[in-house]
């Protein structure tokens, strides 16, 4: 639509009785374009005035204060409100339960001393030692000496030094 009828539009629509400029009726009668969108508007705007209404209708007593009440009465809605709803409630719990568990596994498997979930006698190995002279039995619960850790560095660090 053009400049010259878009200033107008309103105007026109408003019916007959407005007198409407030289220039927009000089391009109205030029521009097929703008004058076939101006009928659409017309049959558009007599099908709303169709639906207005004669007479002036007021609203029954009172019907500003209750809808104000509503307003007050709803007050301004608080992140607590969320949690009294049923399904937020339920997937909170779950959620939280679910943090826990996680949580306390996670401890229990990091904590020293676990093994991981093996046996803890198949996991520590025991070396028996009879001594048939002084009957006793001598056991060493997989307790390396200090001797056979020198060896260990040793071998290590032998290892670890070698060139050909």
């Amino acid at each position: 639509m053009h400049e010259p009828i878009r200033e107008n539009l309103e105007e026109f629509l408003k019916g007959p009785a407005h007198q409407m400029p030289q220039e927009f009726q000089a391009h109205l009668e030029a521009c097929e374009e703008c004058a076939s969108e101006l009928r659409l508007f017309q049959a558009q705007s007599k099908m709303l005035r169709s639906l207005q209404c004669d007479a002036d209708i007021e609203p029954r007593a009172g019907f500003y204060a209750r809808v104000m009440e509503r307003i007050e009465a709803r007050g301004p809605a608080s992140i607590w409100t969320l949690l009294l709803e049923p399904s937020f409630g339920r997937r909170l719990a779950l959620a939280s339960a679910t943090l826990v568990v996680l949580l306390g596994t996670y401890l229990v498997t990091t904590e020293p001393g676990y093994n991981g979930g093996e046996n803890s006698i198949a996991s520590n190995p025991v070396a028996v030692a009879y001594d048939a002279t002084t009957s006793q039995v001598d056991v060493a619960a997989g307790v390396d000496t200090l001797q056979q850790q020198r060896q260990r560095d040793a071998v290590l660090v032998n290892l670890a030094s070698y060139h050909e």
